[in-house]
């Protein structure tokens, strides 16, 4: 609910009278409204916002901003915030844009620098500056200036503006419009790694964005309240009232992060100036926890968690203690006693790592939070919160009987290949294989990699487009993914209208017991790797794939791999901290199972081994004519 007292106070009003009041009453420059034109999946967007903040940073004071999200690239996927609203779509449908990003300034047209037709009031942001310089030097009839503060309560925002006339105009009346800009709003971003690092934050959306001035609501209405009375040494004050609602669009309002914006324009066009403040924090209570928000991570196969809970004084005194409470599915876990020295309106974030819980489809954990400072909360109706996070397996999402070992995978690029990249991550989050990050595939190309997995674990195959417009159709065709194991299951196969407009596709598998293909090719020969991580189901096999590639290890092992066992020894075997070998020999190479080397040396008796850990490791032992291939395990 908004309300308004409107009066006016004319030149009659005495110079002493005018002191009391916070516009300025000397004539002023025009002040620039730079209304910007983004959206989550433009690429180029953060680009904009960079230009925007440069601009507003270089002329403090002078230069405000308002972040519009409108467009299809602002329209949000499944799971993603929407920041749209009806008020900012009207203001985007007179701008004349011909793409994103693009901003107007001060809604004006300046002739040459359109980014549509002539007439537009759009700018790409290539020319924001040129507008911005060429305005901030022409002078303005009338001045605008607020003073702005939230009840933290009773979240109502009441705004107090002062306008005043100092010049003449050729038209009859001026609209004033105070919008309300939220800062520090995350969510996720395309194009944010390429034009604006600095603005990602942790979060949930790969990447989370750190999103600012972003438009949430005109306490005027879509074009403003009317003043008619525009003469010279006109004064013209108004209180306007809002109750803010707790979200948007089910997008958190955060009273904190709240900035007003107020403007004067000629209709529902031209901006003559405008005005930026802060609105301010009331806080009525002295001892008040706010938990503002909460999250947990989803879950392939496990039955523990990581929770984050943010909390807030809402006190007007320093918080230094508070108990926080959780549940997952009803089930009461730890309390915590949080202490330290918060000032009001401070925020906090409370990790737990490794909660347990007994799995279901869907898993919700409430927060509650108690006795601030050791005192009776004075304010209840903010002290809890809920979430919820999802099991894979639980929902039937994850692939089950997949072979341990090697898996295969194989991308065909669409036209734009630099904009695909994958993942495969483990339940812990470890990325154990990867490909394209960086921007380093190639358009219309297939690449093959291949990613050892364990047996009897989770993971998840992550497919990544840095656009959003997928990797199908106006795009480029042909574009194939395919995810299989070491027995030929396919994990995940994609393509045509399966690989269309997305920033991100997830699948998910679980391995089983140890079977299959044992034997691989490596440094050492071919060896029996076990847990079902080799390619080939026998040592034969291997030898025979390889024996005719003189450039393969096998090929050498089948050739030179002296067999006699008294001319080396290794011993003790299991070792654990010294090595010692008997033979005449240059220099040897330790590798572990996976061919990996880890350890070199030249010394002809006794070998440091004490860095490795234990397990079973294959020795390279070279002398003048030979290379010479042991067995030993370590056991400390």
């Amino acid at each position: 609910m908004m309300k308004k007292l409107l009066t006016f106070a004319f030149a009659l009003f005495s110079t002493f009278a005018f002191a009391q009041n916070f516009v300025s009453t000397s004539p002023e420059n025009r002040k620039v409204v730079l209304e910007e034109f983004t959206g989550i999946h433009c690429t180029f967007c953060p680009d904009g916002h960079v230009i925007g903040q440069g601009l507003h940073d270089a002329n403090p004071n002078n230069v405000f901003l308002i972040n519009i999200h409108e467009g299809g690239y602002a329209t949000p996927n499944s799971g993603e915030p929407d920041f749209r609203t009806p008020l900012g779509a009207a203001i985007d449908g007179q701008s004349g844009l011909a793409g994103y990003p693009a901003g107007t300034v001060n809604r004006h047209n300046f002739p040459g620098l359109e980014q549509g037709q002539a007439g537009a009031t759009a700018l790409g942001r290539a020319n924001w500056a040129t507008a911005t310089a060429q305005t901030l030097l022409l002078s303005s009839p009338v001045n605008v200036a607020t003073q702005a503060s939230v009840d933290l309560s009773t979240r109502l925002v009441t705004v107090d503006v002062e306008v005043y006339y100092t010049g003449s105009q050729s038209i009859s009346s001026n609209f004033l419009n105070v919008a309300i800009v939220q800062n520090n709003v995350p969510g996720p971003q395309t194009g944010a790694s390429s034009f604006n690092p600095g603005a990602i934050i942790p979060g949930q959306w790969n990447p989370t964005y750190n999103h600012q001035h972003m438009l949430r609501h005109i306490m005027t209405g879509q074009w403003g309240e009317e003043i008619t009375n525009i003469t010279p040494n006109t004064f013209v004050p108004m209180t306007l009232t809002w109750t803010a609602p707790n979200d948007i669009n089910g997008v958190m309002l955060d009273l904190i992060d709240l900035d007003v914006v107020a403007f004067i324009t000629e209709g529902n066009q031209e901006i003559i100036t405008g005005n930026q403040s802060v609105i301010a924090p009331v806080f009525p209570n002295q001892y008040d926890a706010n938990v503002l928000s909460s999250s947990a991570n989803d879950v392939l196969c496990g039955s523990s968690t990581d929770l984050e809970m943010t909390f807030r004084n809402f006190g007007s005194t320093n918080l230094t203690s508070l108990d926080i409470d959780y549940t997952i599915n009803g089930t009461p876990g730890a309390t915590y006693n949080w202490t330290g020295n918060m000032l009001p309106g401070e925020t906090e974030v409370l990790t737990v790592t490794g909660a347990t819980f007994t799995p279901q489809g869907v898993n919700n954990v409430t927060y509650s939070a108690s006795n601030p400072n050791g005192q009776v909360d004075q304010n209840t109706t903010n002290n809890s919160t809920t979430t919820s996070f999802v099991h894979f397996d639980q929902n039937n999402m994850v692939v089950g009987g997949i072979a341990a070992g090697n898996i295969s995978v194989e991308i065909t690029t669409d036209g734009y290949g630099s904009e695909t990249s994958w993942e495969i991550v483990d339940e812990g989050g470890n990325v154990i294989g990867s490909g394209g990050q960086g921007g380093t595939y190639q358009s219309n190309i297939t690449y093959t990699a291949s990613v050892m997995v364990n047996a009897n674990e989770c993971y998840a195959f992550k497919l990544y487009d840095t656009y959003g417009d997928g990797m199908c159709c106006n795009y480029g065709t042909g574009a194939e993914v395919y995810v299989t194991d070491n027995a030929g299951t396919a994990i995940t196969a994609l393509s045509g209208q399966q690989l269309s407009t997305f920033n991100e596709l997830g699948e998910y598998f679980s391995t089983g017991s140890a079977s299959g293909p044992a034997w691989e090719c490596t440094p050492f020969g071919c060896t029996d790797l076990g847990s079902g991580n080799g390619t080939y189901g026998s040592e034969q096999d291997c030898f025979d794939a390889y024996v005719n590639d003189p450039a393969s290890p096998c090929y050498v092992a089948s050739t030179s791999v002296e067999e006699n066992t008294q001319l080396f020894e290794l011993y003790p075997n299991p070792a654990q901290d010294v090595l010692s070998v008997d033979g005449v020999f240059n220099s040897l190479e330790v590798f572990d199972i996976f061919g990996k080397l880890v350890l070199t040396s030249s010394n002809k008796t006794k070998v440091d081994i004490s860095s490795l850990a234990n397990g079973s490791y294959y020795v390279n032992i070279f002398t003048n004519d030979e290379v010479i291939k042991r067995k030993v395990t370590i056991a400390k």
